[in-house]
């Protein structure tokens, strides 16, 4: 015969005893629980506060966050000089001793304030060259753009025209003048493939083109957009994310205030630095921008830091 699924009761007393157990095993599971709970809640708080053991001498600085008056500066304004390059990390080192003292130790000058503009460098040249190098290792990108550059750009030496079938290196990018907005935005697709570029990149390409072509877009307009109107123009085109859109107003436009929170190396560095646990999801965005609260208004320039700190990590991991 089937199991009956008829629910029995049990008798009064058994039921009492039966009752008493129970209760008294809920108390035994809550208090493991409590103090499972309280453990890993300590070991949580203490991996968090541990600074990452790679940079033994650097981790050993204490985070102190030093009240200053901010600078009034407008962000929208390029940094141009050495002279305001200077105040910006004069600023950082005061406002976050521990960020100060890893500058200290770094050689290198920051060479935000140098100009990447060569003459003509234009924000379409600069944007194209993005889309160019975007997910490809530098060496790789620079090929594929000369090629792209042998192929649609125009010599500024045309004595070098015999140089144009050879691979020596006898060219470089700065022997070309970058083909117009106009000429990309009518070249064809499949003839951009030929130099290496891929479908998307050929067509992204032609699209960035097509939006200073037309006029939507233009270094004078650019110039004088807010960041987070900047942002929005070029991440509504096609093939340029938020990434992109940062690199360009640090490294184009030159904007003083810049934290690119999806470059994971500035995301590792800071965790670091500010002893946070880095994990698949976090930092966040906004606990990024809450963490440099203090850097502002320089945080491009912190950011270059982080980039040098990230690299001294994996060289000493």
């Amino acid at each position: 015969m089937p199991a009956s699924t008829e629910k029995r009761s049990l008798p009064l007393s058994a039921a009492k005893a039966t009752g008493k157990v129970a209760k008294a095993k809920g108390k035994v599971k809550y208090k493991i629980a409590t103090k499972a709970k309280a453990k890993a809640k300590v070991k949580a708080e203490t991996r968090v506060n541990e600074e990452p053991s790679s940079l033994s001498a650097e981790a050993a600085v204490p985070l102190t966050i030093v009240s200053i008056p901010r600078p009034e500066i407008d962000t929208n304004a390029p940094i141009e000089t050495n002279q305001a390059l200077d105040q910006a990390i004069a600023y950082l080192k005061a406002a976050d001793p521990k960020l100060g003292k890893f500058i200290d130790t770094v050689t290198e000058p920051c060479t935000l304030s140098l100009s990447r503009n060569r003459k003509g460098h234009s924000s379409f040249i600069s944007l194209s060259q993005s889309i160019v190098y975007q997910q490809l290792a530098g060496k790789a990108a620079a090929a594929i753009l000369l090629r792209f550059l042998k192929r649609y750009g125009q010599l500024k030496d045309a004595s070098k025209a015999t140089m144009l079938e050879q691979d020596d290196g006898s060219l470089t990018y700065d022997d070309f003048v970058f083909p117009s907005p106009d000429r990309v935005a009518a070249l064809d697709v499949d003839e951009m493939r030929a130099v290496g570029l891929g479908q998307r990149k050929a067509e992204y390409l032609k699209e960035v083109a097509r939006r200073f072509s037309e006029g939507e877009l233009s270094d004078e307009k650019l110039a004088k957009m807010t960041g987070d109107e900047v942002s929005r123009s070029l991440v509504a085109i096609r093939g340029i994310g938020q990434w992109t859109a940062d690199m360009f107003l640090m490294f184009h436009l030159k904007r003083p205030d810049v934290l690119p929170t999806l470059d994971l190396a500035v995301r590792k560095a800071m965790c670091h630095h500010f002893g946070v646990q880095f994990t698949k999801n976090t930092p966040t965005h906004e606990q990024m921008i809450e963490m440099s609260r203090h850097w502002a208004p320089f945080r491009s320039i912190a950011t270059w830091y982080m980039w040098r700190l990230m690299g001294t990590l994996t060289q000493k991991s």
